[in-house]
């Protein structure tokens, strides 16, 4: 795990302020393989990353955050699939000189093409970048299984500003 670019500000009253607090998992120590033809809403069919982002995938079509959205969107109006999320190719080695674009414009039309494929995504909500690789996508009837690993997210997500934030503003007044 790496944080990067925290910045920590005494504010009048004694409270703690973070500003800028990107936050980048690297590694890919975490794996999530959904079979297909399975419950959406069943959790052991969704890759909770955070609390804002659990990712699943329908018998076809593309995967989609049912967090906030009940199905694959697509490139809709609502929002491009899966909503709270932006991709990009590479690693989080690189993930501040990189091109975040939606899923489906870095696929193109072909979700196959990312397997083996290193990439970042960014949980907008989140403020967090993470490694991910496909390691497989079923197509042709194959009731919408993929997997991947990805870099491992500890929960609560925010767990190591908080447990920051909480030894630096403990204090004693007089």
């Amino acid at each position: 795990m790496t944080i990067r670019t925290v910045a920590v500000a005494c504010l009048l009253g004694g409270g703690i302020g973070f500003a800028g607090a990107e936050i980048v998992y690297s590694g890919y120590d975490h794996s999530f393989s959904y079979a297909g033809f399975g419950d959406i809403h069943d959790a052991a069919n969704q890759d909770r990353i955070t609390d804002n982002v659990w990712i699943t995938r329908s018998t076809s079509q593309g995967i989609f955050n049912i967090a906030q959205e009940s199905s694959y969107q697509g490139t809709g109006s609502s929002g491009p699939s899966p909503i709270g999320t932006m991709w990009a190719f590479g690693t989080t080695a690189d993930y501040d000189t990189l091109s975040y674009t939606t899923w489906a414009s870095l696929h193109q039309a072909s979700p196959p093409s990312l397997v083996n494929q290193a990439v970042v995504v960014y949980l907008e909500d989140d403020d967090i970048y993470i490694d991910l690789m496909f390691t497989s996508w079923s197509t042709g009837g194959g009731g919408g299984g993929f997997s991947y690993v990805r870099s491992n997210v500890p929960t609560p997500a925010s767990g190591a500003l908080l447990g920051l934030g909480g030894l630096i503003a403990t204090r004693r007044r007089r």
